[in-house]
């Protein structure tokens, strides 16, 4: 037996580097798909001539899953389907015989199965994952007619069930998040199961074709991140020679330098099994990470639209007004000046227009966080328009962001959707420098970007917060920017931060002595859990330095007490511990005594 195609199949995926010199990830995918279907035509027709049957009519080999999108990699399975019209068992055995055997022969990973129409239906109505994975169907080899009769039965049971199976698609997107965590946060990311991850960009095109929604607001953003992450999927293949999903330590430089990140030769940091890293792979996986928020927001934008859609038919639409006996659209509530709420979104005001409102973008994200109330993808882009804002800041500027820094937890979905929006660079051209930059720390479990916005979110439960009040805005502001100096080679991050935060807050607005406190609390962030852990807090040599480190003022000393409890938990749920927290609050009580202080409780 001789099938040469499938030879050649096996030597593209696995004996062959792809892609080729020159040849993007797509261009392989798009070549190894041509292979694959050449090649299973190949194959129907050996199995035609082995078997002697007519496998023209009533019986079809049709690709699903990742073949059925094309876009297979190297170590993928061959997901392949026979369908029948009700072919009788022994001639149904010769042929998977004579199919499976020779794939198998040629060392080829295959995942197969023999249906009928009904059956194909009958899987897909009890099993999620295979429903979505049967969208894809599509016929190589055999009868047209009857691989066309069962992905249009599948994709017609999808949308008609579709109300009915949200629910259950919501909780295995949770249940699996929950397992695999969230593709920019892990140091080792499974780069297909994790959230924001290729399965969740999959959902996202099995929603839209449910009909409950669009395809996501920006598609080109989403294929763009879709392909990288396919890219780096295919590159993790081709180094380990294994069909893995989880981008490994080990891998990381082999499969940042196949995807063309150049390394500048610099040891950037140290895992926690003291291997080093380079830039190169830090770029590599600050970029899984983007492509990874782009896939994820995506998907909760989309899983917002459609259970907008099905839950409209539970409630009365708003009824239009007669005015003057002219009919009127419904008049929608008001949340901020300019920005109404329409279907649980933040919509802008039609006679509003952001190119001559540069408040715009702060007053939206102030209201978002207020409400509760996501802002509307066509409301994002309206706001990447939005003129930009004079410098210095005006106070109302610095008292809309404020006000956002203080809303708690509120605020991290809104800094999320604003900075894939584009907007937040705008506003601190500064946090380029550090978003998406993993940190290698295994107690960290956010890239830097996210740890700030989780810090900050931390403050109030540290104590009560009036954003108008000079010390709390200080506070926040600190917090938000205590680690804004974690930048590849600039030495020890909180004096790096120091030094970029001064300027960044004068563009702000802040008052100069407001400045300095800021800028003292970046710098010294880290002074009380390292004084605390590694010095005697009795010792008075260490109450003098803590003391002087915050030029003897108790309000500072309080306000870095609270600044390195929200660092601690936004880290992670191992670091801010009893015992920790004791060591920093004997400290603290000592140098407020000492600063004749009221003693911190």
């Amino acid at each position: 037996m001789h099938l040469p195609l499938l030879a050649e199949l096996h030597r593209a995926r696995l004996v062959e580097p792809p892609p080729r010199p020159g040849e993007s990830g797509a261009a392989y995918r798009r070549r190894l798909a041509e292979l694959t279907d050449a090649a299973l035509r190949e194959l129907w027709d050996h199995a035609a001539a082995t078997t002697g049957d007519d496998l023209g009519s009533g019986v079809a080999l049709a690709a699903v899953g990742s073949l059925g999108r094309r876009d297979g990699g190297p170590m993928a399975d061959l997901d392949l389907l026979v369908i029948h019209d009700g072919l009788a068992d022994d001639r149904l055995a010769a042929l998977a015989e004579a199919l499976w055997y020779p794939v198998w022969d040629a060392r080829l990973r295959l995942d197969h199965a023999v249906r009928t129409l009904q059956e194909c239906r009958h899987v897909a109505s009890r099993d999620l994952p295979a429903a979505v994975g049967l969208l894809h169907l599509r016929t190589v080899a055999g009868d047209p007619e009857i691989g066309e009769a069962a992905s249009s039965a599948v994709l017609a049971d999808w949308r008609s069930g579709s109300r009915r199976r949200l629910q259950d698609l919501l909780d295995s997107l949770r249940e699996r998040a929950d397992r695999f965590g969230e593709v920019p946060y892990l140091i080792e990311p499974d780069l297909k199961e994790a959230r924001g991850g290729l399965r969740d960009a999959v959902v996202v095109e099995a929603l839209t074709a449910s009909w409950l929604t669009d395809r996501p607001h920006r598609g080109g953003e989403f294929d763009h991140a879709y392909a990288h992450l396919l890219d780096v999927r295919d590159a993790l293949a081709v180094t380990t020679r294994r069909a893995t999903n989880t981008l490994r330590l080990a891998d990381q430089d082999d499969v940042a330098v196949r995807l063309g990140f150049i390394s500048g030769g610099e040891v950037v940091d140290t895992t926690p099994r003291g291997m080093a890293v380079t830039d190169a792979a830090d770029d590599l996986l600050a970029s899984v990470a983007g492509a990874s928020r782009v896939v994820a927001h995506a998907l909760d934008t989309t899983v917002r639209r459609a259970s907008q859609v099905r839950n409209s038919r539970r409630k009365s639409p708003p009824r239009p007004r007669i005015v003057r006996g002219r009919t009127r659209p419904p008049r929608l509530p008001e949340v901020a000046p300019g920005l109404l709420e329409h279907e649980g979104e933040i919509v802008l005001a039609g006679d509003l227009d952001p190119a001559e409102d540069a408040l715009l973008t702060l007053r939206a994200a102030a209201a978002a966080c207020r409400t509760g109330l996501p802002l509307s993808p066509g409301m994002l882009d309206s706001l990447a328009r939005s003129a930009p804002l004079p410098e210095p800041w005006p106070p109302t500027a610095l008292d809309l962001l404020c006000e956002i820094l203080a809303s708690g937890p509120a605020q991290v979905p809104v800094w999320e959707a604003l900075d894939l929006a584009g907007v937040v660079t705008t506003w601190l051209p500064e946090w380029a420098g550090v978003r998406n930059r993993p940190q290698r720390n295994p107690l960290h479990r956010f890239t830097v970007d996210r740890h700030l916005i989780e810090t900050v979110a931390g403050i109030p439960a540290t104590g009560p917060v009036d954003p108008g009040e000079a010390s709390d805005r200080r506070l926040l502001l600190g917090a938000f920017l205590h680690d804004i100096g974690k930048l590849p080679g600039r030495g020890e991050h909180a004096e790096a931060g120091a030094e970029i935060a001064g300027p960044l807050l004068e563009r702000l607005g802040l008052d100069p002595v407001g400045r300095d406190v800021v800028v003292l609390l970046v710098r010294e962030h880290l002074l009380l859990p390292v004084f605390a852990i590694s010095r005697d807090p009795a010792d008075p040599e260490v109450v003098e330095e803590v003391a002087a480190a915050v030029d003897g003022d108790v309000t500072l000393l309080r306000m870095l007490r609270r600044l390195t409890e929200a660092d601690s938990r936004a880290t992670g749920p191992q670091v801010w511990t009893a015992w920790r927290a004791g060591l920093v609050d004997a400290l603290t009580r000592r140098v407020a005594t000492a600063l004749a202080g009221p003693a911190l409780p």
